[in-house]
């Protein structure tokens, strides 16, 4: 088994995900790529054969090392610290929707627009669970029937649509 060498801070590329703050515990330079290449989106299997020399490698052997190494703490909090600047800057909460909501009334409100208000204060009801919008199908009505159907007429159904497909087949073969 090879040491572990510390992965220079100077190794980031900026302009990529890896401008995150350098790892704060000792991974090889391989571990590092592999973390890279998980957080830029690829698979565990194809992070790994990017990282490491897999060429020669069953996918199977992939997949269990890959695994392995994605079940290493120090490898999984890399990938944590690099997803974390990610997923703050995707955090779009209640309080905010709420509050630009209530900013849309007030501006709704100051150039009289009825429509614009109702709107907001829609938005606001949903946010708050207080409208649940429901919905139907209505471009099947077969999806409708069948929906509504029990068990039993289901499976009579069904037994005459074979019924059917058997008399069609009995039809096609005679011909």
């Amino acid at each position: 088994m090879t040491a572990k060498r510390k992965v220079p801070v100077s190794a980031f590329k900026p302009g990529t995900t890896d401008t995150a703050s350098p790892p704060a515990v000792t991974l090889t330079s391989k571990q590092e790529a592999f973390a890279q290449a998980i957080v830029s989106g690829k698979t565990q299997a194809d992070a790994y054969r990017k990282a490491f020399s897999a060429e020669k490698m069953k996918d199977a052997t992939i997949h269990k090392r890959a695994s392995e190494l994605m079940a290493d703490g120090e490898v999984t909090g890399r990938v944590e610290a690099l997803r974390a600047p990610v997923v703050a800057k995707l955090q779009y909460g209640l309080e905010e929707a709420m509050l630009e909501a209530a900013d849309s009334f007030r501006v709704a409100k100051a150039k009289e627009n009825g429509g614009a208000m109702v709107a907001a204060v829609q938005l606001r009801a949903k946010l708050n669970g207080l409208l649940v919008e429901k919905r139907q199908d209505v471009t099947n009505p077969f999806k409708q029937a069948i929906g509504n159907m029990s068990a039993e007429k289901a499976q009579e159904m069904l037994d005459a649509l074979e019924q059917m497909q058997v008399i069609q087949a009995k039809a096609k073969n005679a011909d």
